[in-house]
């Protein structure tokens, strides 16, 4: 009898699924593209940006120098005077101006102390004129004097430079050795502690009078109200308070 036993079956080896590699989002991006446009990009923005800077309005506020000239503090010793507006009456008080100002210009001619008319008139340019006495800003010589006890009356136009370097002006019209000692014991200690102090007879003013100045600083009195206190918290306060130049 024919056997009852199934043949086997014969399994086919099934073909195996090919193996897909998972891939991230960089690297279906062009890297070296997108390198080479971002360097692009960078430069653009650069241009833009150096072109908007060079077609800028320049700043016209006022810069340091022309702040100081302009505080007008009663906690700076001193009477504030405005500071002169030069021969062409313009007084320069923002950045944009000052290729152009005339107000600390040189000149070699002898500047008169203003009248009380011109004073009142406001007209200190046309004549020319110093708004106070001693002087305290405006015009000047080219030449300044040294900061020192000056043995013989310095021209207050050379002074008035002195002032524009920063320095501190004790001028006296007096005879009184003993004041005068005191007066030049006090300079002579200012300048050993480095402060720009100068000091000169001047005879133009009130006699037996003193006056301390810095730039648009002037503290005026008689003899008789003198103290070395009151010109050395002067100097000590002025000194290069207003320092255009950088002495």
């Amino acid at each position: 009898m024919p056997s009852s036993t199934p043949t086997p079956q014969r399994v086919r080896p099934s073909a195996s699924a090919p193996q897909r590699t998972k891939s991230g989002l960089l690297d279906k991006l062009p890297i070296p593209q997108m390198a080479i446009g971002l360097v692009v990009l960078l430069g653009v923005i650069y241009l833009a940006y150096t072109v908007l800077q060079a077609n800028k309005d320049p700043d016209t506020g006022p810069v340091g120098w022309q702040k100081a000239e302009l505080d007008s503090s009663d906690k700076i010793p001193g009477k504030y005077i405005a500071p002169h507006p030069g021969a062409d009456g313009q007084l320069c008080t923002v950045a944009a101006c000052i290729p152009n100002m005339d107000d600390r210009t040189h000149l070699q001619e002898i500047i008169p102390i203003c009248t009380s008319e011109q004073l009142a008139s406001g007209n200190v340019s046309k004549p020319l004129c110093y708004n106070s006495n001693p002087p305290t800003s405006g015009p000047h010589n080219s030449s300044p004097m040294p900061f020192k006890v000056l043995e013989n009356p310095a021209p207050k136009e050379s002074l008035v430079h002195n002032m524009e370097h920063g320095g501190v002006v004790v001028w006296y019209n007096t005879d009184d050795a003993n004041v005068i000692k005191q007066l030049a014991d006090t300079v002579n200690s200012e300048l050993d502690r480095r402060r720009l102090v100068v000091m000169s007879k001047y005879t133009e003013m009130e006699p037996n009078t003193i006056a301390v100045t810095a730039w648009t600083r002037l503290d005026k009195f008689s003899v008789s109200d003198f103290n070395a206190k009151r010109v050395r918290d002067f100097i000590e306060e002025n000194s290069k308070r207003f320092n255009p130049e950088g002495f």
